[in-house]
């Protein structure tokens, strides 16, 4: 939920002036912010991903390379369509190496440097945190930020768009309480992973679980489903 503030009014060459969602909070708060912003680089492979129905990438590390490049870890599925997407992002005018990996479970992982990437450079110099970023199709990518000094935001995507990115702020807030769960569901939850709940097949049942922690099986269900509910929502929101 964003969480209004003292606004105060952009001047008309602002990145923000014609946003309103930025009526709802102070732009220039010393608060660190979450923020959501849409970026599409003009210079590097990612223009490339042209359609929505292209595979979503999700972006692990993001740096700068050199003065101008930048250097990526990224990670997609391993299907059938992997050739044609490594081979789309080889032969970028932008990209001077790949790096290819296949993992265990069934991903992709490919390290990517480009000698240019004006979206890494800016990002860089700013005073906000990238916390993940994932492809969104038609050369999009989604960035979840931390933001980090006083107008770093304002300024980031000011850089961006200078630089010739295609930037939306989709939405900023305050940073939420780091501790998803109350100490009686890690409690639980703990439990439940040490005497073997989650594993397959289970060593261990829901009714013999309770018994162990002395509660009725109907109370530790319905803990343990809060519990799994807050870190499934914070994982999906935060990918």
């Amino acid at each position: 939920m964003i969480i209004p503030r003292t606004f105060v009014r952009p001047p008309p060459d602002s990145p923000f002036a014609l946003w309103p969602l930025f009526e709802k909070v102070h732009l220039h708060s010393a608060i660190m912010m979450e923020a959501s912003i849409v970026v599409r680089p003009p210079d590097t492979w990612v223009s490339s991903l042209g359609t929505s129905g292209d595979k979503s990438v999700q972006f692990r590390t993001c740096l700068p390379y050199g003065s101008k490049g930048g250097r990526g870890l990224i990670e997609f599925d391993d299907d059938e369509d992997n050739e044609g997407l490594i081979e789309k992002i080889r032969t970028h005018p932008s990209v001077d190496r790949v790096e290819v990996h296949r993992t265990d479970d069934g991903r992709i992982s490919a390290s990517v440097i480009n000698h240019s990437c004006c979206a890494s450079q800016a990002l860089a110099a700013s005073d906000c945190f990238l916390m993940s970023a994932y492809s969104m199709g038609e050369g999009k990518v989604r960035w979840k930020l931390v933001t980090g000094m006083e107008g770093s935001l304002l300024s980031l995507v000011k850089s961006l768009r200078d630089a010739g990115c295609e930037t939306e702020v989709e939405w900023i807030r305050a940073i939420r309480e780091s501790n998803l769960l109350t100490k009686r569901q890690e409690e639980v939850l703990r439990t439940a992973v040490k005497e073997g709940y989650y594993v397959i097949p289970k060593r261990i049942y829901l009714e013999g679980l309770a018994k162990k922690m002395k509660v009725r099986p109907s109370t530790l269900g319905e803990i343990l489903k809060r519990a799994e509910k807050a870190i499934i929502e914070d994982y999906l929101e935060n990918r």
